[in-house]
């Protein structure tokens, strides 16, 4: 809960803020960078329920690494995450985005089963400090196949880039106390869906659907609806609610690297256009 005050006061902070700049800045007008272009640059934060498993081997080798559930086994199941985030309409049809998500999830609990993390041992009953750093890189564009006024489908295509590190720190029966890590990367191309409903005081009602999977290399899947709110020209607030899923699977090796993860929350943020 006390995250989620955290998100609701950035949130204040920000309307508050906005209101400040209407006075000065009723007067002026808005600023584009070209006439057929529209650009909006924001910040989001976010508030995610996180649940998964991870199988980190060491080289390959059988043996090397086990399934260990991320909230059972290592105490992770939520986290605060924020983004970045840069959205372009150009000429009224063509959708272009970007998005640059960043968390650091921790746990500290004691192993009720033992594991093996990397051709480490770590037995029940030892305390295992974990610290999962993600980042998810999504660009994607789409095209308004559908545009009428207040309303319009958008089909898009994307690329997903998710980075994740794992650390373990803690007893091991081969090395005793040590700090354990491994990083992986998973690219993913995405097809998907965008559709917006427009409603009356600059508010917009937001559905986004894409994913795609790889067969034997994995799945990514992404899905957010939301409320958008202009509360002033060029100034934009942000309500979401939304899931991802990843999955990844290493196929260099005898025994593969793999992890899967579900990202479910809510978020909130504020934007400027340009």
């Amino acid at each position: 809960m006390g995250s989620m005050k955290h998100i609701a006061f950035r949130l204040t902070f920000a309307l508050w803020m906005v209101m400040i700049a209407v006075g000065p800045a009723s007067s002026q007008e808005s600023f584009r960078l070209s006439p057929n272009a529209r650009f909006t640059l924001g910040m989001e934060w976010s508030y995610l329920w996180l649940s998964g498993q991870m199988r980190i081997p060491a080289g390959g080798r059988p043996g090397s690494g086990t399934r260990v559930d991320v909230s059972k086994t290592l105490g992770i199941d939520r986290t605060e995450a924020s983004a970045i985030t840069l959205h372009g309409e150009i000429l009224d049809k063509h959708l272009l985005g970007i998005d640059y998500l960043m968390m650091v999830p921790t746990g500290l609990r004691r192993v009720r089963d033992t594991f093996r993390f990397q051709n480490k041992t770590y037995p029940v009953g030892s305390l295992v400090e974990t610290s999962l750093d993600f980042t998810w890189l999504r660009a994607a564009y789409g095209y308004k196949l559908i545009d009428s006024p207040g309303f319009w489908v958008a089909p898009q295509v994307g690329i997903h880039h998710v980075r994740h590190a794992a650390t373990l720190k803690g007893r091991t029966q081969e090395a005793g106390v040590i700090s354990n890590t491994r990083r992986l990367d998973g690219t993913y191309p995405t097809i998907g869906l965008e559709t917006r409903y427009l409603l009356p005081y600059g508010i917009d009602i937001r559905l986004e659907m894409e994913g795609f999977h790889l067969i034997t290399r994995g799945f990514v899947a992404r899905t957010r609806v939301g409320v958008l709110w202009e509360a002033y020209p060029d100034i934009m607030l942000t309500f979401w609610g939304s899931n991802r899923l990843v999955h990844y699977l290493e196929t260099n090796q005898p025994l593969n690297n793999e992890w899967f993860y579900s990202l479910s929350g809510v978020s909130g943020g504020i934007a400027f256009t340009f």
